[in-house]
């Protein structure tokens, strides 16, 4: 009997768990189970902690029924992801940031770290997290890790706060924040999930 591969998508602070279950739907097709997982980052629980346990939770109970687990992290959930496999990396096949801000970066004004977090204190935490623990992270991991970015410019996440040095760092052909998700899930999802699939 094939293992299932099971892929936990985290989505961003808008919390569009239909719109991505709909998006990652033919995903399916191509061997892989996609479980939309949302955190809840604006539910006013402040600490990042419990919210990335119950993501680590998930991945044990997948775990123990003897799936592949797999991590795609939208936007906000990109830093989720980035920190559930540090936690476990043994048990977690690939993880894909997708557009999402790893670092706080030193811009300024409408994409700054501060103004893009002022709604989640739990979002501030997790990329605080991840940045301080990134350097944890060796060659075998990153090469576990793919991040995704428009090529054309987001206006809410700088690129270089999404990739990661060791990792495969790739664009989609499109402009701006949601657009290129939307892409990267769709149209241009295949090196998403030849990578997912790849041993």
């Amino acid at each position: 009997m094939t293992k299932k591969h099971s892929v936990i998508v985290v989505p961003g602070l808008g919390d569009e768990t239909r719109k991505l279950e709909l998006l990652t739907s033919h995903w399916q097709r191509h061997g892989l189970k996609p479980t939309v997982y949302s955190v809840r980052w604006c539910d006013g629980e402040v600490e990042f902690q419990p919210k990335l346990e119950r993501i680590i939770k998930l991945i044990d109970t997948l775990s123990s029924k003897g799936d592949t687990v797999s991590l795609v992290g939208i936007s906000a959930g990109g830093s989720a992801v980035c920190n559930a496999f540090i936690k476990r990396r043994n048990a977690v096949h690939k993880v894909i940031n997708v557009c999402g801000r790893l670092r706080t970066g030193n811009q300024r004004g409408f994409c700054s770290f501060e103004s893009r977090s002022a709604s989640s204190p739990a979002f501030a935490q997790s990329v605080k997290l991840f940045e301080k623990k990134e350097s944890s992270l060796t060659n075998e991991d990153r090469q576990k890790i793919m991040t995704v970015r428009a090529m054309f410019g987001d206006e809410l996440v700088p690129a270089n706060t999404t990739v990661i040095r060791g990792a495969y760092n790739t664009q989609v052909p499109t402009p701006e924040h949601l657009l290129s998700i939307g892409a990267a899930l769709t149209v241009f999802s295949r090196p998403l999930i030849v990578f997912l699939t790849k041993e």
